[in-house]
């Protein structure tokens, strides 16, 4: 179990803990645990019964437990939705946009803001391939073509 406590800190410091916030779902315990260095506490994926949320955007919906793979500048980031989050390289994430910006980095080592709908494939529980998750977006609005990106060419 997780111990919480209550600490007090001034006005700066709550500050600056906000601005690092990657984005309004991460809290601020994981940017301080981020900016800290410390890993994040990742739920088991042993518990996939009754409780386990899937993950919902933008129509998409992904159950507890399918996979994530992304490639970015020559490097591969993997992960699996985890009771309706997206658990990557060891980082949470609440889209596949966050998830992507929280992983990918420049050439030179920057972060950079990537949309996550034209980089990660999915592969969910009992599935055999993989599929861009920009694909299930499209057949959801209707998109008769695919781009080149979005089928993996």
């Amino acid at each position: 179990m997780t111990e919480f406590r209550m600490i007090e800190i001034d006005f700066d410091v709550h500050k600056l803990v906000e601005t690092e916030r990657r984005s309004f779902a991460e809290t601020p315990n994981d940017a301080l645990r981020r900016l800290l260095g410390l890993s994040h506490r990742v739920k088991p994926l042993e518990k996939t019964g009754k409780g386990m949320r899937s993950w919902s955007g933008e129509g998409v919906t992904l159950p507890h437990g399918t996979s994530l793979k992304m490639s970015y500048n020559g490097r591969q980031h993997e992960g699996k939705i985890v009771d309706g989050k997206w658990y990557v390289d060891g980082k949470t994430c609440d889209s596949p946009s966050g998830a992507a910006s929280g992983v990918a980095l420049t050439k030179g080592g920057k972060r950079t803001r990537l949309d996550g709908w034209i980089y990660w494939q999915v592969r969910v529980p009992g599935d055999a391939s993989w599929t861009p998750i920009g694909v299930l977006r499209r057949k959801l609005n209707g998109a008769s073509s695919l781009t080149a990106e979005e089928l993996g060419l």
